[in-house]
């Protein structure tokens, strides 16, 4: 019995002693909250004016910013993607496609003049040109909007609705936007209007982001982490200046939905066709009629060689600084001009050419049928030609054009020698034309240079690409070498 009672007794004290500790420790916990909660106290009096900056901005830019409806009247648009076959698509309220032409299209857009002109993308109104647009303003006032111009080629579009003295936005300056810097994008995903999100500049100078289905299609995407959804299309990205940098138009996803990766427009793309717009209803752009690249391991793959380097060696290149000619359309300035496939294009003008990018700006901005002065790089040579320029046709169907790819197959004959029939121009004269002559090859330890006429392979008559490497196969098969008579050289002898 007494044994039973100190038992009790030493379970009651346990009890107790964990009582007071658990006392004392709530005691303690108290304390830390009251500490936890005087730390953040102090800390938001630190981070306040960084808060207070975003709600700045917000108030600044909300104003400039739209809702868009566009409904009835659907007509030709064609979706840039089929369904599920990308993970890029514009964050639209509704894929435009026969089966939903019936249903409005929702968006956002940016008011770049106080008389009335708002700037959009173009996939959030096109179709509905002749059905009716919608826009809310801030205040929620309504009006009915028409378009003033449109360029599919970058997605963009202007509307102007009967208005004045409205909030015109502050267009920043696109050099300026930094990978890591702070960005709000403003819109009206899902129907919400004047809905604000926040988050980082994740990348500059994206392209290949949208599936355009037109042959001119110019990119220059700013990717982001805030959130962009359906309905935010053709609003604002904006720095933390209260500048717009870009006109958010695309998401990466597998839900239809954010998922972390949007796209902005760039204003640098936006500024090239404001004004045209606005002015003409259109884009007048120049056109040289040349496919570009980088030289870089992805022309290689393009070409079926290892490397850059290979792409440096095969054509006699010191650097990879330029753009690459991987085409040339026929009957255009570059074909009229004597560019050729596997040329390095290094000045545009008073412009140096670093890379692709900056030869398609050049070309874009030229003036229509003004003459252009271009160095380009052929067999180790600089070349200067004069070009006169043309405007951007609409479309490039049934236009042929000349490939470095195909170029550098022919060329696998072993010979070294890349092939064309003469010009349509130059039907009246006999024999086939010199593209491209491989480094190191049998053809240029002959003699061979890209432009030399061949009118005979041993003693036969070519006059086509066809019979050319007829007759050049004969000689390859038996491995025997085979002369080539040139205009102007006379018979040179191709040997292993």
């Amino acid at each position: 019995m007494y044994i039973k009672f100190l038992s009790l007794l030493s379970f009651k004290i346990i009890i107790c002693f964990i009582s007071l500790l658990f006392l004392s420790q709530k005691v303690c916990a108290e304390g830390e909250v009251e500490e936890l909660r005087k730390d953040i106290l102090e800390l938001e009096k630190i981070a306040n004016p960084f808060v207070r900056i975003f709600q700045k901005v917000s108030s600044l830019v909300a104003p400039s910013v739209v809702s868009i409806v566009a409904e009835g009247a659907y007509g030709t648009f064609t979706s840039p993607h089929e369904e599920g076959s990308s993970p890029f698509v514009h964050p639209g309220e509704k894929n435009k496609n026969p089966q939903n032409s019936n249903k409005p299209s929702f968006g956002s857009g940016i008011i770049i003049k106080k008389n009335g002109y708002i700037l959009t993308n173009c996939h959030v109104i096109e179709g509905f040109e002749n059905g009716r647009i919608t826009v809310t303003l801030y205040n929620g006032d309504k009006h009915d909007a028409s378009v003033i111009g449109k360029d599919t080629n970058t997605d963009l579009a202007i509307l102007k609705i009967a208005c004045d003295n409205l909030r015109e936005a502050i267009l920043g300056d696109p050099k300026s936007v930094k990978v890591g810097e702070w960005v709000i994008a403003i819109g009206n995903p899902f129907g919400y209007s004047q809905t604000v999100s926040s988050g980082i500049v994740s990348a500059i100078g994206r392209t290949h982001v949208t599936p355009f289905a037109k042959p001119f299609a110019y990119e220059d995407f700013i990717q982001t982490d805030a959130a962009i959804n359906p309905g935010n299309s053709g609003g604002p990205l904006v720095n933390l200046r209260g500048e717009i940098i870009g006109v958010n138009s695309a998401i990466a996803t597998r839900t239809g939905g954010f998922q972390g990766v949007g796209f902005a427009i760039s204003m640098e793309i936006a500024n090239e066709v404001i004004s045209g717009l606005i002015e003409k209803g259109r884009v007048v752009r120049g056109y040289l009629g040349v496919g570009l690249q980088n030289i870089s391991d992805n022309l290689a793959t393009y070409l079926n060689l290892e490397s850059k380097g290979d792409v440096l060696r095969e054509f006699q290149l010191e650097s990879d600084k330029g753009a690459f000619i991987s085409e040339v359309w026929q009957d255009t300035p570059a074909s009229r001009g004597e560019i050729l496939p596997g040329d390095v294009i290094v000045e545009f003008g008073s412009h140096e050419i670093l890379d692709a990018d900056d030869l398609q700006k050049a070309i874009r901005v030229s003036t229509v049928d003004s003459k252009v002065t271009i160095k380009i790089i052929r067999n180790k040579k600089e070349k200067l030609l004069t070009i006169k320029m043309d405007q951007q046709p609409e479309s490039m169907s049934g236009r042929k054009y000349v490939t470095i790819k195909a170029l550098v197959g022919q060329a696998s004959l072993g010979m070294g020698l890349a092939i064309e029939n003469l010009p349509q121009e130059d039907k009246e004269r006999h024999g086939v034309i010199v593209r491209h002559v491989v480094s190191g090859s049998p053809a240029e330890r002959a003699g061979i240079l890209p432009g030399d006429i061949i009118i005979k392979v041993g003693s036969s008559e070519v006059n086509s690409l066809n019979e050319f490497q007829s007759v050049l196969q004969g000689f390859v098969e038996k491995g025997v070498p085979v002369s080539v008579f040139i205009k102007s050289k006379g018979y040179v002898t191709l040997k292993y």
